[in-house]
């Protein structure tokens, strides 16, 4: 009698490699002639860049880009910083001279001074201290 064998399934034959499709780079050669750059190796044609290193290029200008606006935001926070400083330094400046004038003002030599015009003097005698005792009932 014959064994029972398990027959091996056919294996479907591979579909042909299809081209990759680059959309970006599709999209972008309706406007700049980038085939003369970009291409894929055809025979005689070897001195151009394939396509395929199209979105690392990509890639690259965009960090590039992303790293000098980075770099120019902090050139602007050190210049914004820099003027800051120097606005603060000028208040510190203006309330250390407005505060020396006020304090000169304060003193009694000047307040005499200011007060004659009114017709106001100095008094020369000590004020006395009043004491009251209380009464105890």
């Amino acid at each position: 009698m014959a064994e029972n064998k398990k027959r091996p399934k056919p294996i479907p034959p591979k579909p042909p490699k299809r081209k990759r499709e680059y959309p970006l780079f599709n999209w972008l050669n309706k406007f700049l002639p980038l085939d003369r750059v970009f291409g894929d190796n055809l025979p005689g044609h070897e001195e151009r860049l394939p396509v395929k290193y199209f979105y690392y290029f990509g890639w690259v200008v965009i960090l590039l880009v992303a790293y000098e606006r980075i770099g120019f935001q902090s050139e602007q926070y050190v210049r914004n910083s820099i003027k800051l400083k120097k606005e603060v330094d000028d208040l510190r400046a203006e309330y250390t001279s407005i505060h020396s004038e006020y304090m000169k003002s304060r003193k009694q030599s000047v307040v005499i001074e200011k007060v004659k015009t009114e017709g106001l003097e100095e008094n020369l005698m000590p004020p006395k201290k009043i004491v009251i005792k209380q009464v105890e009932e």
